[in-house]
């Protein structure tokens, strides 16, 4: 989980010196950006953003084997490399100037690692939608 923090004090201070019109705007293209470029990074590093949850990315890395590991059973290696694919994505997007630089925002992140069950419910379809 990513988690963008200082949306209310950032619009109220938009609100004040630019108006409610050009505000709303300059809030809309900040946020924007920084989340962007959020998913993009996430992307980069072989994840995939389930959802936003308001100001915050629900994203899953699936384990896979490192290219440098020979055998692809070795789960130890596997669990290794996602918990560092993991940590470097958050690295990267704390140090883009898109993101990290933006000192209006603050970026809390959270990271669990375990099995997951997954399913789908209702009937199988050719064309998805």
């Amino acid at each position: 989980i990513l988690d963008l923090s200082g949306f209310t004090a950032f619009g109220e201070r938009l609100k004040k010196e630019l108006g409610d019109r050009e505000g709303a705007a300059e809030f809309a293209n900040r946020v924007n950006t920084i989340l962007s470029t959020m998913v993009e990074v996430v992307y980069e590093f072989g994840g995939d953003v389930l959802m936003f949850a308001g100001d915050a990315l629900i994203c899953f890395f699936e384990e896979r084997a490192d290219k440098n590991t020979s055998n692809s059973d070795d789960t130890v290696s596997m669990e290794s490399a996602t918990r560092t694919r993991v940590r470097d994505c958050c690295l990267r997007i704390l140090g883009d100037d898109r993101v990290g630089g933006d000192r209006d925002f603050t970026i809390h992140g959270g990271a669990a690692h375990g099995l997951v069950r997954s399913f789908f419910l209702g009937k199988s379809s050719a064309t998805p939608g």
